[in-house]
Order: structure tokens, then C-alpha cells, then sequence
């Protein structure tokens, strides 16, 4: 098995984590996406997660992390 395979092999287990290959001479990122999907801009995502004014830091990072896992569905991978 090489780099590239390893690190597919892990975006199966965990597709919800990009990781890292040697690709020649070259470190590659590799992210799962969901097949034809946009790119969510903030602004939808804000919109979509409701009302967030006044949250802290934290909880605005635990708000979009929520978002982005419910809307990455790659299970067909």
C-alpha cells in the first residue's frame, strides 16, 4: 500500500478529516466532498444554523462545525 492509498484508506474510516500523502515530490491534502456539491458561502451557512449574535468564539466554531457535518454526506465513498 502506498501514501495515496493510505490516506484514501483513512478518508474512508473518517471522511470528515482531510489528510495528508506524499504524491513524488509533493505533500498532497486530500478532503472528501459530496459529489456535485456548491460550496456552502458563509453567508448561507449563517443563515442556515439561525440565530448566532451574541455567541462566543466557541460556540460559533461548534455551530459551523455542526453545519458543515450535517451537510458533508459522503457515505458513498
Amino acid at each position: 500500500m502506498n501514501d495515496l492509498d493510505a490516506a484514501v484508506a483513512a478518508l474512508r474510516r473518517d471522511p470528515t478529516k482531510p489528510v495528508r500523502a506524499k504524491v513524488l515530490h509533493m505533500t498532497v491534502e486530500l478532503r472528501a466532498i459530496v459529489d456535485g456539491a456548491l460550496e456552502t458561502a458563509a453567508a448561507e451557512a449563517f443563515a442556515e444554523i439561525g440565530p448566532w449574535e451574541g455567541e462566543s468564539t466557541e460556540g460559533l466554531t461548534e455551530l459551523l462545525s455542526a453545519h458543515r457535518r450535517v451537510n458533508r454526506d459522503i457515505s458513498k465513498l
